[in-house]
């Protein structure tokens, strides 16, 4: 009788432990493996889809198994160092206001979302800064919104086109003489945000 061994990577995927998809190298190329757990059955991701894909039986094109190196320590790492890009970003600020207070007061051991400073989107982490925007608002509105906001006043540019999106730069003073300012990145021609 002879005796059939699984592949690791078809092992990881029957794993009701593990993810349900897993990275593999085939012909050079990264290529991703899928299970359907109610069907039983493990799929590749046709090249070029996201979702789309065909049952997978040749194992022996497998040149390489990427496994996630992701674990609970790791995502806690991920939240302190947010936290710690945050903080350093505020540390920059040349105003200050409540939100860049909660910032530099902000617990690290608890995420960006946790210490309610994002919203807790997939874009968390992600800044955008003033250098990238100037790219795309005229010189001359940076320059009002940099005036604005070292005078205290109340300033808000038109849309003007970022990146595909409908962009708007404000700013306006608080009772307390704290300063709000932000950038608002739209769909365009929605006006909703």
């Amino acid at each position: 009788m002879e005796t059939t061994t699984i592949h690791p990577a078809e092992a990881y995927l029957r794993n009701e432990q593990n993810s349900t998809s897993l990275y593999v190298r085939i012909a050079g190329q990264r290529r991703r493996l899928f299970i359907n757990r109610n069907e039983n059955v493990i799929g590749i991701i046709a090249p070029r889809k996201r979702k789309s894909g065909y049952i997978f039986t040749d194992w022996a094109s497998i040149e390489k198994i990427y496994y996630p190196s992701s674990s609970p320590e790791d995502a806690a790492d991920i939240g302190k160092k947010q936290v710690l890009k945050y903080q350093k970003l505020a540390r920059l600020a040349t105003h200050t206001n409540d939100w860049l207070r909660k910032i530099a007061n902000a617990d690290l051991d608890k995420s960006l979302y946790e210490n309610r400073i994002t919203t807790g989107t997939r874009i968390d982490g992600k800044c955008i800064g003033l250098a990238t925007i100037e790219k795309y608002c005229s010189s001359w509105d940076m320059a009002r919104f940099r005036t604005a906001l070292k005078q205290g006043e109340k300033f808000s540019t038109g849309r003007f086109d970022f990146c595909g999106y409908d962009g708007t730069l404000w700013c306006e003073p608080r009772e307390n003489g704290d300063m709000a300012a932000g950038f608002s990145k739209e769909y365009r021609n929605c006006g909703n945000g």
